[in-house]
């Protein structure tokens, strides 16, 4: 299934004083490519989610690697799928890459919530079936190959 893409150019307010990605500043990106993915894939913005949905998309786990520095000047291609799609959660993958460079790799589960009662929320059908769209195949989660 194909991946969303997000492309970052990393800008100084991205970097400590030594020209490196603030590693804080990826989770800032992080949201950013989710927030972009829910608006342009998934026709569902975050402003509406939030504001008349009445709804929230909190991370109740994330892990990430960092397996080499990305500078001041780099251009980031994020793409971001999804592992698993649940009655009420979901677990994304997402990764960074300048090239054929790997700078980052995140993982997380999203959960929807009633922001006020703080209950999850079975997702929409109509943003269930767009969410399909991402999934990762079982055999690329287990790291078999799969005939493209």
């Amino acid at each position: 299934m194909p991946a969303y893409k997000y492309v970052h150019d990393i800008m100084l307010r991205d970097c400590e004083p030594s020209g490196i990605v603030f590693l804080p500043r990826y989770f800032d990106m992080v949201h950013t490519v989710i927030e972009n993915w829910l608006d342009e894939a998934l026709d569902w913005p975050i402003s509406q989610i939030q504001g008349s949905d009445g709804l929230s998309l909190p991370f109740v786990n994330i892990s990430a690697e960092f397996p080499a520095p990305s500078r001041l000047g780099d251009r980031l291609t994020w793409r971001l799928s999804v592992r698993e799609l649940r009655r009420s959660s979901m677990w994304l993958e997402l990764g960074a890459t300048t090239g054929a460079e790997n700078r980052v790799s995140v993982t997380g589960t999203l959960v929807l919530t009633e922001a006020v009662a703080l209950r999850t929320r079975r997702w929409p059908e109509s943003i269930a079936e767009r969410v399909k769209d991402y999934l990762v195949s079982s055999d690329a989660v287990s790291g078999k190959k799969v005939a493209e």
